[in-house]
């Protein structure tokens, strides 16, 4: 059975994300470095655990800065965002941060799915 890194990691490249580097520096938090089709560099932080706080979306932002990249991505992991997470990622605005309980796919990722549908194609999770 793939560990959940691994899983992570293939869901990335699913929804048509380059996986540069993954780490996991928490027993329930994986940190992956994603390229995007333009080449842009995106951080995908996922917490596994019920509710998701201001610090987890803190935490992201503090990364972003770090690592230079464009955008974040807080995925939720079987579970939710509390009130206030989701207004610290509204105060965090200049750095752009999703949060999200699916990882979006990139544009290409969409282009080839709406192909494969309007193919008469069915696309498995």
């Amino acid at each position: 059975m793939p560990t959940m890194t691994a899983k992570l990691a293939g869901q990335a490249r699913a929804a048509g994300y380059e996986v540069v580097r993954v780490e996991q520096p928490r027993s329930n938090r994986w940190v992956l470095t994603l390229r995007d089709d333009s080449g842009a560099l995106a951080l995908l932080m996922v917490q596994q655990r019920p509710l998701l706080s201001a610090a987890d979306v803190q935490d992201l932002a503090e990364l972003l800065e770090c690592a230079r990249a464009s955008r974040g991505m807080l995925l939720a992991l079987d579970g939710a965002f509390s009130p206030e997470a989701r207004r610290t990622a509204v105060e965090l605005r200049h750095r752009p941060i999703q949060l999200c309980t699916a990882l979006p796919p990139t544009a290409r990722a969409t282009d080839k799915e709406a192909a494969s549908l309007m193919r008469g194609g069915v696309q498995i999770p």
